[in-house]
């Protein structure tokens, strides 16, 4: 019910500020999603659904990464044809009022027909207001996207044992659809892989053709409550090496440390990659590996957006369902506490949720995976090596 009255007032006051019905062939349109990198996979569904719907539109993705310390937007989409300009801002740049002045300025004078607004998740009615407003202030004709929260952190416990919540991708999707934008049933990830990306890959993996029997394992995280055990990472990766497979440690650069431990445990062939792709490198090397292992994080997206599945290790800090991976193939592991949804930043119990899950569950489900993976991926071998066959005698 409290859902309801929130979610009613926001959309009354967007109707009362823009009474007008969305613009049929708008020349200017900016897309409104902050984050970073798995909050900007999450959006690319909904950000391609808009390019579909509007192909002639010059098509701005106003962001931000808040600090400028990890990736976003302009590292995953530079050079893309999804949009036509990426506007980045940080925090710095909206500090004071001469600031935010100037920023509002540079907005107007976009002159966007079209606004729409694709929220964070715990994005709250303060916030949406206030970016309401950002908009109406902009100039845009038109703007949606507010009035969809699904995220209160009131009573979080009972929410979360009782109440089910869409996916990121989902949610996002759904805002698009409800402003009469057509949207694919099944999400489509654009993410671009070039030659040049495909070529520095294959001098990193030291391969250049053929279906390879890699997994990826990334250790890493953004918050400290979402690390799983780095001895646990090594025990899943000795498993991997003595089943034959090759492992591909991958992370950022503030990842080094445990990525450098966990490959260094592993032995054997594996290939430490932290700090050394990009973020579509990145995708590409995900692109040829059989499955991912990881923490909850943005690689996980990275991995679903390319098609590799993943099992992803899940802290219960907060309410389920809302970060997993997009699709059915990814395995989610993630235990019950009473201290579950606490929304905290840092853990006074020693992630004792994490430390529940032990590298023999973890084992077990990437077995269960790797039964389906390998078997698809070696029919496909074989189809390739009878199609390259056929081609000869011809």
């Amino acid at each position: 019910m409290l859902y309801t009255l929130v979610n009613l007032l926001l959309r009354t006051v967007r109707v009362v500020l823009w009474p007008r019905r969305r613009p049929s062939n708008p020349r200017r349109i900016c897309v409104y999603r902050i984050g970073f990198v798995g909050d900007m996979v999450c959006a690319l569904p909904a950000i391609n659904a808009i390019r579909t719907a509007y192909p002639s539109a010059h098509l701005t993705l106003l962001t931000s990464s808040v600090d400028g310390k990890f990736p976003g937007a302009n590292e995953l989409l530079a050079g893309s044809k999804l949009v036509d300009e990426i506007q980045i801002y940080l925090k710095s740049d909206i500090s004071g009022l001469r600031n935010r002045l100037r920023f509002l300025r540079s907005i107007r004078a976009r002159s966007f027909e079209m606004w729409i607004d694709l929220p964070q998740d715990l994005a709250g009615p303060f916030n949406q207001f206030r970016n309401m407003l950002i908009a109406r202030l902009s100039g845009a004709q038109w703007a949606y996207g507010w009035g969809f929260i699904s995220t209160l952190k009131l009573w979080v416990q009972v929410q979360s044992e009782f109440l089910s919540f869409p996916n990121e991708v989902q949610r996002l999707l759904g805002i698009i659809r409800n402003a009469g934008i057509t949207a694919d049933e099944k999400a489509r990830f654009p993410t671009e892989l070039g030659s040049d990306e495909q070529n520095i890959v294959d001098g990193l993996l030291g391969v250049s053709t053929g279906i390879n029997e890699l997994v990826a394992i990334a250790p890493g995280a953004k918050k400290k409550l979402s690390l799983w055990p780095a001895e646990r990472f090594v025990t899943v990766g000795r498993y991997l090496v003595s089943k034959g497979l090759t492992v591909v440690v991958l992370g950022g650069s503030a990842d080094a440390q445990i990525c450098r431990e966990v490959a260094e445990g592993i032995g054997g062939d594996t290939i430490n990659l932290t700090g050394r792709t990009s973020l579509k490198e990145t995708c590409v090397v995900l692109s040829r590996c059989l499955l991912l292992i990881c923490n909850d994080s943005g690689v996980q997206h990275l991995s679903s957006a390319v098609g590799t599945p993943c099992v992803s290790i899940f802290s219960s800090h907060d309410m389920p369902g809302k970060w997993h991976p997009y699709g059915s193939e990814n395995v989610v592991i993630r235990k019950w506490i009473d201290c579950h949804t606490c929304y905290l930043q840092t853990c006074p119990y020693d992630n004792r949720c994490l430390k529940l899950i032990d590298a023999d569950e973890v084992i077990a489900a990437v077995e269960s995976k790797l039964e389906i993976v390998l078997l698809a991926a070696r029919r496909e071998q074989t189809s390739y090596a009878l199609r390259k066959a056929a081609g000869r005698q011809t």
